[in-house]
């Protein structure tokens, strides 16, 4: 099925006459057994893209930046699931002088989820002249606004208790070789 896709899109197939004829055959076939390749011979017949999401078009699945399903419109959230979720996606930003990630090095000082959504990320550097100024606090935000459920995400960039390695995790700390 999928060669035969590939073979519509690239104009490999059969003549017209030919194609219509396997077509009519499979497409009850086709229908049963993969919909969604069903629906993309549709939309290469029509030549037709499909439009940007919808909040009707959004599927309840997850994606490779979001741990968690995504919210379906109109349910509430679980701000502490979100939280989460959050800090999760946070554990994959990398401090690009130190080996570990930002979480465990204790940049991020503190996650708050409200119920509609709103989230505020309070973040650090390890000095305000910190090379990676520049990069981190986008990569935060980014990371952030993509976790299922969160709306908008405010970042507050503060050296207000400035960072000291007391504020790494043990994990961080061992893998350093402080402990």
């Amino acid at each position: 099925m999928l060669q035969r896709l590939l073979n519509r899109i690239y104009n490999r197939d059969k003549s017209e006459e030919e194609s219509s004829t396997t077509e009519a055959k499979e497409s009850a076939q086709t229908e049963e057994k993969a919909p969604v390749e069903s629906e993309a011979l549709k939309l290469i017949d029509k030549k037709e893209q499909p439009g940007p999401a919808t909040p009707e078009t959004i599927t309840t699945e997850g994606t490779e930046d979001s741990p968690e399903p995504v919210v379906a419109e109109g349910e509430p959230i679980d701000p502490e699931a979100i939280r989460e979720n959050i800090i999760e996606v946070l554990q994959t930003v990398y401090d690009p002088e130190i080996p570990l990630n930002i979480y465990e090095i204790g940049l991020i000082y503190d996650v708050k989820v409200e119920p509609s959504g709103m989230t505020e990320v309070i973040m650090t550097l390890t000095s305000p002249a910190c090379p990676a100024a520049g990069i981190l606090p986008g990569e935060v935000e980014s990371k952030t606004r993509s976790v299922a459920g969160v709306m908008d995400v405010k970042l507050d960039l503060t050296f207000d208790p400035p960072w000291t390695p007391d504020k790494m995790s043990e994990a961080a700390k061992l893998e350093l070789g402080l402990l």
